[in-house]
């Protein structure tokens, strides 16, 4: 039997492409997640309506 592990990964640096590629990556990622909190609060309010304004505090 072999001493290496099949899931051990080789420690080799990631290249700038690679850093920039992920960069954009998370970039693109958040913006998304971010558009989908705006989207599914403007839902809300929108179908909550007017009524909204209208509450005692």
């Amino acid at each position: 039997m072999s001493d290496q592990n099949p899931r051990q990964t080789s420690s080799i640096p990631f290249s700038p492409e690679d850093m920039a590629r992920r960069r954009r990556r998370s970039i693109a990622l958040a913006l998304v997640l971010g558009g989908l909190v705006i989207f599914f609060f403007v839902v809300t309010l929108v179908k909550t309506g007017p009524a909204i304004l209208n509450r005692p505090l």
